[in-house]
């Protein structure tokens, strides 16, 4: 090809023809432009393409990622709800008769009050589009703000907990002194591990509102209480938050 239009030149060079030639020159530039052009819109083209469908794969794994979370947040959830309630009761118990006396209940709640549960996140995802620097990949800047805005509050829940949950299990220490655990153990414990010293002893319920023992058991419950109810709200909204930027996560790819 570029042998012909330079026989063309030839030609028109040597048979005088120089405002042809000049005309033919311009025509020839304009043709090398457009194919320029050309090549610069499908080399777009090819790389918008490409980003495309890095964002497809980005999200997916982020749905996945937040579906991890809102397994995690729910069961965290209803762990935070149970344990308020199972404390709520054990201080009900000091003064109602009808709860001290059902020992299978106050051994359910002594149980429940002795655990708390934490978030532990999949940020899998989201580790690896901020360290190779694919943010830029999520065009929605609306989806990309959320996603954002998400896993900054998962970070400040992770926050709360590490600073809340050693007070809140510090303030569970001594219980052991008050409680009967070793008889409120025995149904989680596998069978080689069974041994129930004793029938279970609810007589701490029974002593008086103003002994000292009653008395850091209130204390240190109420203390839990004020704790635990904050860390249920931040578990909560997040989770709320985690299962309504996973549907918009779905329609976006729906959508594309």
């Amino acid at each position: 090809m570029i042998k012909f239009f330079r026989k063309i030149r030839q030609k028109l060079l040597a048979e005088n023809r120089f405002s042809k030639y000049l005309l033919y020159g311009i025509g020839e530039i304009f043709l090398v432009v457009i194919g320029i052009l050309i090549a610069l819109q499908i080399n777009t083209w090819s790389e918008n393409q490409k980003i495309k469908k890095e964002e497809k794969i980005l999200i997916t794994g982020l749905i996945q990622n937040i579906e991890d979370d809102i397994e995690s947040l729910t069961t965290v959830t209803k762990q935070d709800s149970i344990n308020i309630d199972a404390n709520r009761i054990l201080l009900s118990a000091l003064k109602n008769d009808s709860i001290r006396r059902n020992k299978p209940l106050l051994k359910q709640k002594i149980y429940q009050a002795a655990f708390v549960s934490s978030l532990k996140p999949n940020q899998i995802i989201f580790n690896q589009i901020q360290f190779s620097g694919k943010l830029t990949y999520i065009l929605n800047d609306s989806i990309k703000t959320r996603i954002l805005s998400y896993y900054d509050n998962v970070s400040n829940v992770l926050d709360y907990q590490e600073s809340n949950l050693n007070t809140i299990y510090g303030l569970g220490v001594g219980m052991s002194d008050i409680l009967d655990y070793n008889s409120v153990f025995q149904n989680v414990l596998p069978d080689f591990a069974k041994m129930e010293v004793d029938a279970f002893d609810n007589s701490f319920f029974y002593e008086s509102i103003a002994s000292n023992r009653v008395k850091e058991f209130v204390n240190k419950t109420t203390a839990r209480q004020a704790l635990l109810l904050p860390l249920y709200s931040t578990h909560s909204e997040l989770l709320q938050e985690g299962i309504a930027l996973r549907e918009s996560l779905i329609q976006y790819l729906d959508e594309k």
